[in-house]
């Protein structure tokens, strides 16, 4: 069970028991907040509602059980991240049961979810207060910290111009690289009619306007093909490189490590294109000197296409129900969570497992979570 809490800055899980769905575990009852978004879906919650689902959290175990399926699968894994989320819920009914207020007391919605400073070998981070220039303060403890997922949406920075710039919504990225990469393409296509007819270089090949088409879209379809290394590269050696300073934290932190951390705050998903725009320049000059400046505008339209087609995957993977009724992306899905919640050293592809199998760093075993 994990899921995002209800406010930005406020990393609580508070509910009422009108707008609850409610569960037992061994004998202990636990209330979770409707709006909880769950990464196997909503179908998850509703399903097992009002249930005793103690066989799907089998004690000191991070592995699965057969249990009751959800669509194709029969078998449901917990990870002990999702344990620890959901011991959280607990103590909030408790509270509330104590107080007999069906609302919840002032002191469930602030403090339901338990205390909001964290202590990590001494050092405290208080999850209420802007985040970004605490991380780096706990130096080689950070990694271990920012793979413990929690509920939420975290304030960024005290300047409210940065932290509005620091969030993305979704459709951003589609509305900002579609017309780049239109204008990509009219580029590669402007230069390279020139060239038609011409007997030199490029011009040699390209001798009438069919083959210019042909040329074109093949380098386009090849730049799609290419982001899925550049994602799995990107990812694992850049997003996930192992750092210990304070500036390197807190650079991680900002740009990767704040999705683990709270990996349901739907504003800081995707990537903003501020901060897309040095990898997009990074990729550019790759394929620049391999296809030069008539043919390199082409493939980088068809790398940013496959950069969008993996944002839009991935922000749905967190957050959108039909995933879960297309196979393929319920695989996505399901190897994601696994990522986020039980192993982030595996399952770095997120638009194609290809590389993880290359490179051997596929999950080890199927999991719905």
């Amino acid at each position: 069970a994990e899921g995002r809490g209800r406010e930005e800055g406020d990393t609580s899980a508070s509910s009422t028991p009108s707008a609850s769905w409610r569960f037992t575990i061994r004998e202990r009852r636990y209330c979770v907040p409707k709006d909880f978004q769950h990464p196997g879906g909503q179908g998850w919650m509703r399903q097992h509602t009002g249930k005793d689902i103690s066989h799907l959290f089998p004690s000191g175990t991070d592995g699965g059980v057969d249990g009751e399926g959800c669509g194709k699968s029969a078998v449901h894994f917990h990870s002990s991240a999702a344990v620890r989320l959901l011991e959280r819920f607990h103590r909030l009914e408790k509270e509330q049961s104590e107080s007999g207020d069906a609302e919840g007391s002032e002191v469930d919605k602030k403090d339901g979810a338990g205390s909001k400073v964290e202590v990590v070998n001494g050092v405290s981070i208080d999850l209420c207060k802007p985040l970004v220039f605490q991380v780096g303060k706990l130096r080689e403890n950070y990694q271990e910290w920012v793979h413990k997922p929690e509920l939420g949406k975290p304030r960024f920075f005290r300047s409210e111009f940065c932290e509005q710039l620091s969030k993305t919504k979704w459709w951003v990225v589609p509305l900002v690289w579609i017309p780049v990469s239109i204008y990509l393409v009219f580029l590669s296509l402007w230069r390279c009619e020139g060239l038609v007819g011409t007997g030199d270089g490029l011009g040699s090949v390209i001798n009438k306007r069919g083959n210019l088409a042909a040329i074109l879209l093949i380098c386009f379809v090849f730049g799609t093909l290419f982001w899925s290394l550049v994602e799995y590269a990107v990812h694992r050696f850049m997003f996930h490189v192992d750092t210990s300073s304070y500036w390197c934290n807190t650079l991680h932190f900002m740009f990767h490590g704040c999705h683990h951390k709270f990996p349901m705050d739907d504003m800081r998903l995707v990537m903003p294109p501020a901060g897309a725009l040095p990898i997009v320049l990074m990729v550019y000059a790759v394929e620049y000197l391999f296809f030069g400046a008539y043919l390199a505008p082409v493939v980088l339209a068809g790398t940013l296409t496959g950069y969008m087609v993996y944002d839009m995957i991935h922000y749905h993977c967190h957050f959108s129900e039909f995933t879960n009724r297309i196979e393929w992306l319920r695989q996505i899905r399901s190897s994601h969570m696994d990522h986020h919640y039980r192993d982030f050293t595996k399952g770095f592809g997120i638009s194609t497992p290809t590389w993880d199998f290359v490179l051997s760093t596929q999950r080890s075993k199927a999991s719905l979570l």
